[in-house]
């Protein structure tokens, strides 16, 4: 389904979260020190907080849109309207206030120093008010996997089959419709297409390009709370800033995975040509949070009340153990032959 941009302002905030989020990561990477002095030191202070989290041995992040539920579904019901009625199942917008995304990594050396042989444990997982949807661990060599398939067809309003619609030669299969944990063993799955990686010297050159473009375009100013915390704000033009990091990453653009791709000019033709603002909280010299209201994205069309915020919030900490799930079904490559010969795969 293709989206025009142009044709659907009411879901103008939910389509630029990840422009927003990819905008709040690159300033994370690579803050400087920029003029004048205050913000300076406050951008240096959000510098330093990112490496404290370099140094640990693991990390959790949470990323949350942390906006009343029922005014998301609203803002996705009003987006609906405008398609014509091709938009996402009513409760969407619910869901979308209630989702968390949640990602551990751990590793046997500090994480700044770690590459992909150090990690011995990752996670994800995407849970709603009802439970987990999706999750994903990854220890060692193998993979394990969980779906709640019958909540995405009540999400999506589509119909999913249950086990006991599946033949007996469906072996594992039963398992990942009843929402069981699967074991991937090396070599079962296809293994992604090797993309072309950019040298370390280039590398080293792009993200100087990003930084002069954030040392010309972001302004830091810091604040103290009484109980200690920091709170930095990094203050910039978003479709400037934007367009601006973009045109330094684009000599990476084939590394990117698919549905990643950079934005165009029909997305930047969303993003309002005024300041925005990113707020960092900063605990015991670490970072803590990164909020970003998407309400500074809206425009008259939209049709927001005066003072709605839509904060879409990114949470960091240590992760906890990340364990193979127990009495896990082992997914067989004769269960994905069985799918392609009934025709539901390739």
């Amino acid at each position: 389904m293709s989206v025009h941009l142009q044709e659907e302002p009411a879901i103008t905030a939910i389509r630029t979260t990840l422009i927003a989020t990819g905008c709040a990561a690159v300033v994370l990477a690579g803050t400087t020190a920029c003029d004048p002095i205050e913000s300076a030191s406050a951008g240096r202070q959000v510098d330093d907080a990112v490496a404290k989290l370099g140094e640990q041995h693991s990390l959790s992040v949470e990323l949350s849109l942390d906006a009343d539920p029922a005014t998301l579904e609203e803002l996705v019901g009003r987006s609906d309207g405008v398609r014509g009625g091709d938009g996402p199942p009513p409760g969407f917008g619910a869901f979308l206030g209630e989702a968390r995304l949640q990602v551990a990594l751990r590793s046997k050396k500090p994480l700044a120093d770690t590459r992909e042989k150090d990690f011995s444990g990752k996670s994800m997982k995407i849970a709603g008010a009802d439970g987990t949807l999706v999750e994903y661990r990854a220890l060692g060599e193998d993979t394990y996997y969980r779906a709640d398939l019958r909540a995405f067809g009540e999400l999506a309003k589509v119909p999913m089959p249950s086990a006991g619609d599946l033949p007996p030669q469906a072996g594992s299969l039963r398992s990942v419709l009843e929402g069981d944990w699967i074991r991937v063993a090396p070599g079962t799955l296809p293994g992604p297409a090797q993309r072309q990686r950019t040298d370390e010297k280039a590398r080293g050159k792009l993200l100087k390009g990003i930084q002069r473009v954030l040392a010309r375009e972001v302004t830091f100013k810091g604040d103290t709370d009484a109980d200690g915390t920091g709170r930095i704000k990094a203050k910039a033009h978003a479709r400037s800033l934007l367009k601006g990091i973009v045109n330094k990453l684009e000599p990476m653009a084939d590394e990117l995975p698919p549905g990643s791709e950079l934005p165009t000019a029909k997305d930047f033709k969303s993003l309002p040509n005024k300041p925005v603002t990113v707020e960092f909280e900063i605990e015991n010299g670490k970072l803590r949070q990164v909020t970003f209201d998407l309400a500074q994205l809206a425009d008259k069309s939209d049709g927001l009340q005066k003072g709605t915020e839509l904060p879409l919030t990114v949470k960091f900490g240590t992760a906890g153990k990340i364990e193979r799930p127990a009495d896990a079904t082992e997914l067989k490559p004769a269960d994905l032959m069985f799918l392609g010969g009934a025709g539901l795969i390739g």
